[in-house]
């Protein structure tokens, strides 16, 4: 195998922006072969594990993204509550929140001022348009796979003919289909990994003529009313990306990505729940009566296999040189991946426990780790100091 080959990475989301982003830092070639998902923006401005921030610092340092060198760690996200966004009562978790956000929602939250994943991935995604060391393939189908004893070579429809000494697959699982001599190798690399646990996501992204009043930088949560035969809570997950940006995600079983006129009924109740949360005089500009009027441009995104509930990825000591990577075990699990992979960690911070500020949490039971106990004192709404956002 040639020393100097390149290295193929094979998929569009996040998790191959992130390792694109560390293998040229090491003067790395690359083709980067676009993929068969769609990728979704980050589906939470919080990840869930500081190894996972440590990918997202990585990034910031090489683009020169200022951040903050403190973490807050607790509950980062804030749920939509007798119209007016609070600290949510998490307790048992598996009872009050549907499957697939569990992977984005918890008591371990974590996030730091200015690591703001969807801005760092769409700056390194603008820095790799003309990167000298990146050469892009889109639209050509594979014509031709060969595994080596290291490495291998690819042939593509559009002529391209490479040899590559490490293959990184970082699409969805199922289309592996066109690789069935990966299949094999990656068979064992994942556990659990089964189509009956795929989910589906809906994302829309706002881009709004006016910001509202309040300035917001937490996740929200925000309640979807049932649906007639439902028999668990669905939420929309969102959050502000700049004053005039909004993503919001939605998530689908199986069963209701098969017909368009289930994805656009709850495209119809995602905006309805937002006109519900943001509404009246504290969130609206003036002369805007919803919040869907504040919107100038949408853009909607739709992945039938956005998450996958069950299963976990191993690593292969057989084929080193062929590594899976993949979105669908949630973004935290995606950004620890990339963490591991190349050994990265966080510089030194500082750890701050968070529960909320200017919050009303009088019918709020705080979460067990901030109750009272023989060392502490239990947190009080009055004792919070004041935030100007949430």
């Amino acid at each position: 195998m040639n020393s100097n080959a390149p290295i193929l990475v094979y998929g569009e989301g996040s998790s191959s922006v992130f390792l694109i982003h560390e293998l040229i830092k090491r003067n790395e070639r690359v083709v980067w072969v676009a993929g068969s998902s769609a990728p979704l923006l980050p589906l939470m401005p919080h990840m869930k594990s500081e190894l996972a921030l440590s990918t997202l610092a990585s990034a910031a340092d090489s683009l020169a993204v200022s951040y903050e060198s403190r973490i807050e760690k607790g509950l980062c996200h804030r749920v939509f509550k007798n119209k007016s966004f609070k600290l949510s009562n998490w307790k048992k978790a598996s009872e009050q929140t549907w499957i697939p956000e569990l992977s984005l929602l918890g008591e371990d939250e974590c996030r730091m001022e200015g690591l703001n994943p969807v801005l760092i991935e769409e700056r390194l995604r603008a820095s790799f348009e003309s990167h000298p060391l990146i050469t892009r393939v889109e639209r050509s189908p594979v014509l031709e796979f060969e595994i080596f004893e290291e490495g291998g070579k690819i042939q593509f429809a559009g002529g391209m003919l490479t040899e590559f000494k490490r293959f990184y697959f970082c699409d969805d699982p199922a289309s592996l289909k066109a690789f069935p001599k990966l299949q094999t190798i990656f068979k064992n690399q994942m556990k659990g990994i089964k189509p009956a646990s795929r989910m589906g996501a809906l994302q829309v992204v706002f881009h709004h003529s006016v910001p509202l009043k309040q300035a917001m930088s937490r996740g929200l949560v925000i309640p979807m009313n049932r649906e007639s035969g439902e028999t668990f809570d669905r939420d929309v997950l969102g959050y502000f990306v700049e004053p005039t940006r909004s993503i919001w995600t939605v998530f689908l079983n199986p069963s209701e990505c098969e017909e368009n006129h289930e994805i656009m009924k709850k495209l119809r109740k995602l905006k309805q729940s937002l006109n519900r949360a943001f509404e009246g005089p504290e969130f609206l500009p003036e002369g805007k009566k919803e919040f869907i009027s504040t919107v100038e441009r949408e853009q909607v995104r739709f992945e039938d296999s956005a998450l996958y509930t069950e299963g976990e990825l191993q690593t292969s000591a057989s084929n080193p040189d062929f590594v899976l990577f993949m979105d669908g075990l949630g973004q935290t699990k995606a950004m620890e991946q990339v963490a591991r992979h190349f050994g990265l960690s966080l510089p030194e911070v500082q750890l701050e426990e968070v529960a909320g500020a200017a919050l009303d949490l009088s019918d709020i039971e705080l979460p067990g780790h901030l109750q009272a106990s023989d060392e502490t004192q239990a947190i009080q709404p009055s004792t919070l100091s004041p935030e100007s956002s949430l």
